[in-house]
């Protein structure tokens, strides 16, 4: 639902024209479930050094497309390897072997690789890798649930889980959550996240018995953060489910939890409006709900295979 896309420097270059300006300017943000990777560090630099001495007009429609990326879509990789002795597309597909992105978009595709996308692709109504789909419908079984924010959680570099019921400590909640938090855990060409947390709806369970729970569910080296809130008189109902980051934030209609056999959920990606909104409400500066205590810190004890 929400993708990262590796986009050739000459390429980019090119998108100052007034037609592919207009065409690129809105296909990049986690509205509209597209990122774009910063590889390496100096890409904008390379897009300007590829762009030359071009039209003046056309430079500063690029400067409003790069402006756009750098504030809305982009991801900063770490830990890249980088050849200086071979171009972009080469180091490119270095990385891609390692930590894949969804796609790379390029001038030409050579070798036609199916993960490779030009711009007469993008044309192409039935393009899979470039579809970002707004909703989705998945089975409510872990691997299908965390596959559709996989990428999401690959690059994201701070995580809220919020879901009313985390609270009751339920397999179906456990099961989900161990499936997310596996695909922080492993490596991710972000780095670790810095920020961790679950907010839920408070319950009166004791911290020991919360702790317990989930320090078996956190993998090893994980540490979250578990806030407990409460509705306040005429105020916002702590109700719906979603997982927010960094990048973007998606919904889940019925919950965040495991379901019975045959049971699917609808997912939906959140626009900007919706996403900040949500953002604001789980913030310490400016909750919509009460803080009942102080925030849980647990850390995790349970091994990955």
């Amino acid at each position: 639902m929400i993708r990262e896309y590796a986009l050739e420097p000459e390429l980019v270059a090119t998108w100052g024209d007034l037609a592919n300006f207009r065409f690129f300017r809105d296909k990049f943000g986690s509205a509209q479930g597209r990122l774009v990777s910063c590889f390496p560090k100096k890409w904008p630099r390379m897009v300007y050094t590829a762009f030359g001495d071009g039209d003046g007009m056309d430079k500063k429609r690029l400067e409003v497309l790069l402006t756009q990326l750098k504030n809305e879509a982009m991801v900063k990789r770490e830990n890249w390897i980088w050849n200086e002795n071979t171009g972009w597309s080469e180091n490119a597909f270095g990385e891609h072997s390692r930590c894949p992105f969804t796609a790379i978009l390029a001038r030409e595709n050579r070798e036609a690789r199916l993960d490779v996308l030009c711009e007469d692709d993008l044309q192409n109504s039935s393009c899979p890798l470039w579809e970002t789909p707004h909703g989705r419908i998945v089975n409510r079984k872990a691997s299908e649930m965390a596959d559709a924010v996989r990428q999401m959680l690959f690059c994201c570099r701070w995580v809220k889980f919020v879901d009313p019921y985390f609270v009751q400590c339920k397999p179906g909640h456990a099961k989900s959550l161990s499936a997310f938090l596996d695909i922080l855990k492993k490596e991710r060409p972000v780095g670790m996240p810095k920020k961790i947390e679950i907010h839920t709806k408070v319950n009166g369970a004791a911290p020991d018995y919360l702790k317990k729970f989930f320090e078996k569910i956190v993998p090893v080296d994980l540490q979250i953060t578990l806030y407990q809130w409460q509705e306040r008189p005429k105020g916002q109902k702590l109700h719906n489910r979603y997982i927010l980051t960094d990048l973007g934030g998606v919904a889940f209609l019925h919950g965040l939890d495991v379901g019975q056999e045959g049971e699917i959920d609808d997912l939906t990606r959140l626009d900007r409006d919706q996403y900040n909104k949500r953002c604001r409400d789980y913030n310490l500066e400016q909750p919509a709900f009460d803080l009942v205590s102080p925030p849980l810190l647990i850390t995790g004890t349970r091994k990955m295979k």
